[in-house]
């Protein structure tokens, strides 16, 4: 009997110890992983949630807590409420929401994700702008993670949401692991009044600057971090000594940003007419770095540049690659434009973004397997402000006749071809035809303690920088290589050399990238150096 007793208790736990083995395999799902819809439950006591959802959303920063359950496992205590701007409406069927799993507990989470968004596309009959808007952000810069979700509540099917990772300390823990002191969000909020008289009207987040610190609280909001004074530091510098940006601002970070807003035509952005949309995170380092948000109106849902009335599908296509470069109301174009280094950087991010994604119909691939893979999800949506009909032609056909939303994959066809056939893109800029470490001779006493670059180019290259760093949590360090007197080159080649000391004698590995300019432009070796820089280890070089 004690035997059985034993055997019982030992098989009680066997059951325990395997019930959460399953339940840590269900939360470490990725949430993100694309090929497959979540499904999210939300569980609402209160009988007349929308209209609190309504009351909070216009009153008060509160939330319901609800029960919420996500691909099968439940969270008690959650927090939710409605979100947006343009896209909230009041006694709306399809409002956006906010669910925070750690509203009362503080270290609940889904797969580390403590809070999410849920958007619901407002003006995208496509349903694929803020999908395909981040995933391609996600290749270039600090970008949020995004994936479609099928929301009920108490039982009842709402739609297809796009779910979206929220900006917040999770997020820029996971993104930039302690190297952040600030947090500001870019979009204006009416509800915040200035606190100084005579502050320049209509600014938006444009980075004009102000002296008074007060008439940045109304468009800047602090999510992080404490005061605004490192902000208007960057304006003011931006502004008044732009020659010394780099000290305060991710210039590189920045000019894939503006590139990548311009590409996809994304005006709903800085590059619009309201300036928002974004936000600015301070590192450890003292300089900002941009994140992009809200793309529901990105490839040309959205048509006003802040420069007369909006403008027709056509003028969109053919969008100036160099809108705002003289605007004086837009700082952060300006100025960087302004910098001929810094303006073939910005055409060579912006041909690396359409080489990428929009060359040989690889957008049209995506969007339609993406289609392919949320129809039935969004047929079942009776309040999708779209008729399934115009789901289906969305990706070729213009949608309305008043917003005149284009058909998503037929615009950046349009769009990508162009930017493509614009000179300043097929301009003949540099190559890297080989690049060489030194290494230890066959019968060399000593090791070799130094890295000893030969970068053999081609096509002009007249400067050649080589980035560097001796850790993934570090900034890269750019010194100019030397034009070499070495021989064996071929005909209109050169050869660029540099030795860098490892930081530390413990050090041995370190990550690099190159930049070459020439007369025309610049190159970047490796292409994608901004996920995947090129590697050296001195183990391997001895």
């Amino acid at each position: 009997m004690l035997k059985m007793r034993g055997f019982s208790l030992l098989a009680v736990i066997v059951v325990i110890l395997a019930s959460s083995v399953r339940l840590a395999s269900q939360t470490s799902a990725d949430l993100f992983g694309e090929g497959r819809i979540p499904e999210i439950r939300l569980t609402i006591r209160e009988p007349n949630w929308s209209a609190m959802l309504d009351s909070l959303k216009i009153y008060g920063e509160e939330m319901i807590v609800a029960s919420a359950e996500i691909d099968g496992v439940k969270y008690p205590n959650t927090g939710v409420r409605y979100r947006g701007q343009g896209s909230y409406t009041y006694k709306g069927a399809r409002n956006p929401f906010q669910i925070r799993l750690d509203y009362v507990h503080p270290d609940q989470n889904h797969a580390g994700l403590k809070s999410f968004v849920l958007s619901n596309s407002l003006r995208d009959p496509s349903l694929l702008r803020e999908y395909m808007g981040f995933a391609i952000a996600r290749d270039y810069m600090v970008a949020p993670r995004a994936n479609y979700a099928r929301l009920y509540i108490n039982g009842k099917y709402q739609g297809l949401y796009v779910l979206i990772e929220p900006i917040d300390r999770s997020f820029l823990d996971r993104t930039l692991p302690g190297a952040w002191t600030h947090l500001f969000k870019c979009t204006p909020d009416e509800r915040v009044k200035t606190t100084a008289a005579g502050c320049l009207k209509n600014t938006y987040c444009n980075l004009e600057y102000q002296k008074d610190a007060g008439c940045y609280p109304a468009n800047y909001e602090l999510k992080q971090g404490q005061g605004h004074q490192d902000l208007v530091e960057l304006i003011r510098i931006l502004n008044k000594e732009p020659k010394e940006i780099e000290k305060v601002l991710d210039v590189d970070a920045t000019l894939w940003m503006l590139a990548y807003n311009n590409v996809i035509v994304n005006l709903g952005s800085y590059s619009g007419r309201y300036s928002q949309n974004y936000y600015l995170v301070r590192g450890a380092n003292g300089k900002f770095i941009p994140v992009v948000w809200d793309l529901n109106l990105a490839f040309g849902s959205y048509k006003n540049t802040g420069i007369g009335s909006d403008l027709s599908l056509k003028d969109l296509e053919k969008l100036d690659p160099f809108l705002h470069a003289g605007n004086a109301t837009k700082p952060l174009i300006k100025a960087l434009l302004s910098n001929d280094l810094y303006r073939k950087i910005y055409v060579s991010h912006m041909k690396q973004i359409v080489k990428d994604h929009f060359r040989e119909d690889k957008f049209a691939a995506r969007s339609k397997k993406l289609h392919d893979l949320i129809r039935s999800a969004v047929v079942e949506d009776k309040a999708f402000g779209y008729t399934p009909d115009e789901f289906t032609k969305s990706l070729a056909n213009t949608t309305g006749t008043r917003s005149r939303i284009p058909g998503i994959v037929a615009f950046m066809q349009a769009r990508s071809e162009f930017i493509w056939k614009n000179e300043l893109f097929r301009a003949q800029t540099p190559v890297v035809a080989k690049v060489d470490l030194a290494r230890r001779g066959q019968y060399a006493q000593e090791k070799i303690g130094e890295f000893t670059f030969d970068v053999t180019t081609a096509k002009g290259a007249k400067r050649v920088w080589l980035y560097y760093r001796f850790s993934g949590e570090t900034d890269f360090r750019s010194m100019p290589m030397v034009l070499s007197t070495k021989e064996n080159s071929q005909p209109g080649e050169a050869v660029f050399s540099l030795t860098v000391s490892p930081s530390a004698p413990e050090v041995h590995g370190m990550e690099y990238y190159i930049l070459l300019e020439n007369p025309a432009g610049v190159t970047f070796y490796p292409e994608n150096y901004r996920k995947e820089p090129a590697k050296a280890d001195l183990k391997e070089l001895n």
